[in-house]
């Protein structure tokens, strides 16, 4: 476990590394509010560091939790709800409409979740239901008995059931803006997270969504934050314009064995938000290129459907 990063007075960085995965140090994290107002995290992760969250949250004073928040069900954000309930129960999580079904019975998500990660969700963890009685949806604002409204954002494009939240200055964003890394010095690494099925102009809406709301801080599931906002938004929106034309110009050459291989050359030669990818460590490219394969799988698949 790493030490919870204080960020503001009343925010926290708390990373989730996982030590049976290769290069997934400083890849997942909950984000922890603390304030006099209210007490919340976003995202609590996966099973298998459950214990490390838990200890994280009891180093830093939190005996009680206003609420949890769900931006999606997939089982690197939320496959812990189950373990963390126990220690904070009657906890409510704030989740999309479509998700209570699969979070009281997890029984079709941990199948999906084998399947499409195979040993990388066996190391997450089983994941374990909800009562239902915890849960709500987010269709409305949610209020904690002492502070003001964490606002609900719908940013389907990632997950279909993606939802991002603003509180205050805050903007709490998963994966609708992509994966994110700050290298130091200006430079950073930003990939867009676009699994199949992936729809362009769902995710370039949600996009939009996220600039036109208030906010000073842009909090990425998938690692850190940044004040560089909505700049850092409106350059991963040319980003996924950009990855468009150049997985198509693959696409018309053919889909041989060598297909994806040659998108991934492609985009770190040609995209400008990829360029740093040799300052990143063997172990987090060799990560990297798995959840390449996806994003690229996810753009050939919208690609491939317009024709």
């Amino acid at each position: 476990m790493m030490e919870p990063r204080k960020i503001r007075n009343d925010l926290y960085l708390i990373p989730l590394n996982q030590q049976n995965l290769t290069g997934f140090s400083e890849f997942i994290s909950t984000w922890l509010y603390k304030g006099v107002d209210a007490a919340f995290i976003a995202d609590p992760g996966p099973r298998s560091t459950i214990p490390d969250l838990i200890r994280a949250l009891e180093s830093l004073g939190v005996a009680k939790l206003d609420a949890i928040l769900v931006t999606h069900i997939h089982i690197d954000h939320s496959g812990g709800l189950g373990d963390l309930l126990e220690r904070y129960p009657d906890t409510p999580v704030i989740c999309h409409p479509s998700a209570p079904k699969h979070l009281t019975d997890p029984t079709r998500l941990w199948e999906g979740s084998l399947k499409t990660l195979g040993k990388t969700a066996e190391a997450y963890g089983p994941i374990r239901p909800i009562p239902a009685s915890v849960i709500h949806t987010s269709d409305t604002p949610f209020k904690p008995n002492r502070g003001g409204e964490i606002i609900p954002i719908e940013t389907p494009g990632h997950a279909p059931h993606h939802v991002s939240y603003r509180y205050g200055a805050y903007l709490f964003a998963g994966e609708a803006g992509g994966v994110y890394r700050d290298l130091g010095e200006g430079n950073f690494y930003l990939r867009p997270a676009t699994p199949p099925r992936f729809f362009m102009e769902t995710s370039l809406e949600s996009i939009d969504r996220l600039i036109e709301t208030p906010h000073e801080l842009y909090l990425f599931g998938h690692f850190g934050c940044t004040e560089k906002t909505p700049e850092l938004l409106r350059a991963h929106k040319d980003q996924l314009h950009r990855w468009a034309k150049i997985i198509e110009a693959q696409l018309e050459k053919g889909q041989g064995p060598d297909y994806t291989d040659r998108c991934i050359d492609a985009l770190l030669a040609k995209d400008p938000l990829m360029v740093v990818w040799d300052r990143l460590s063997p172990e987090i490219r060799t990560r990297e290129r798995g959840f390449l394969k996806n994003s690229v799988a996810g753009f050939t698949g919208y690609l491939t459907s317009r024709k």
